[in-house]
C-alpha cells in the first residue's frame, strides 16, 4: 500500500513568509491553481481514499484533487499543522528574533511527531491496499520523514512525498516530488518503482 504526502497550494501567508501553524489561512489564487494542476496530473491514478488535514488550505487542496480522481475524503485534526502559538502571524525573521527558542506556548515537535506518525500509522491500518492520498502540511511532511531518518529539502506547496507501507513500517519512495508544475505526469512516478 502506497501513501502519497501533498503539501497543500500556497497561500498568502506563505508567499509572504508568515508563520501559519493551526491559523486557518485560505488558499490564494495561485494555491489553487498549484492544486488544478496537480489535480490534473494525479487524475490517471487510481486512489482508494483522501485524508486530509481539517485547515482549509490542506482540505480544499484535497477537494480538488477529489474532484479529479473520484475518492472520498476524510478530515483528521490529527494531520494539522505544527501548532506555533504566538509566533502565528509573525513574518520568519520576526519569529525567529522574538522567541529563539520557538514560541512557549507552540506545540513541542516531539508531541507533533507522535501525533503525526500515529496518525500515518491509524491510517495504513485502515488500508491493506491501493494508494492513499494525504493533504497535509509541510511540517507534518517533515516531521514524518525525520521519523523515517530522512533529511529533507524544504516541502515545496503541492509537491509529493510517496512513502509504501510495510508490516513493520514505511519505504520512502521519493519526496518532494513536483511533476506537474514541471510539466511532466505522475506516471512516471509509478513506473519508477514497479
Amino acid at each position: 500500500m502506497e501513501i502519497w504526502l501533498v503539501r497543500h497550494g500556497e497561500t498568502d501567508w506563505n508567499a509572504e513568509g508568515r508563520v501559519q501553524g493551526w491559523t486557518d489561512v485560505p488558499l490564494n489564487a495561485k494555491g489553487r491553481q498549484q492544486a488544478s494542476q496537480l489535480a490534473q496530473c494525479l487524475r490517471s491514478i487510481s486512489f482508494t481514499h483522501i485524508y486530509a488535514s481539517d485547515l482549509t488550505r490542506a482540505l480544499d487542496t484535497a477537494r480538488i484533487v477529489a474532484d479529479a480522481v473520484g475518492a472520498p475524503i476524510t478530515p483528521l485534526s490529527c494531520l494539522r499543522e505544527h501548532r506555533f502559538g504566538q509566533a502565528e502571524g509573525l513574518l520568519r525573521q520576526e519569529s525567529d528574533r522574538r522567541f529563539p527558542n520557538g514560541a512557549p506556548d507552540r506545540e513541542p515537535p516531539e508531541a507533533l511527531q507522535a501525533r503525526v506518525t500515529q496518525c500515518l500509522q491509524d491510517i495504513a491500518n485502515r488500508h491493506a491496499e491501493g494508494r492513499i492520498l494525504i493533504a497535509t502540511h509541510g511540517g507534518v511532511i517533515r516531521s514524518i520523514l525525520n521519523w523515517l531518518g530522512h533529511s529533507h529539502p524544504p516541502i515545496a506547496n503541492t509537491s509529493i512525498t510517496r512513502l509504501r507501507a510495510r508490516a513493520n513500517g514505511f519505504d520512502i519512495l521519493g519526496v518532494n516530488e513536483t511533476p506537474h508544475l514541471d510539466g511532466g505526469s505522475a506516471m512516471e512516478l509509478i513506473s519508477q518503482h514497479r
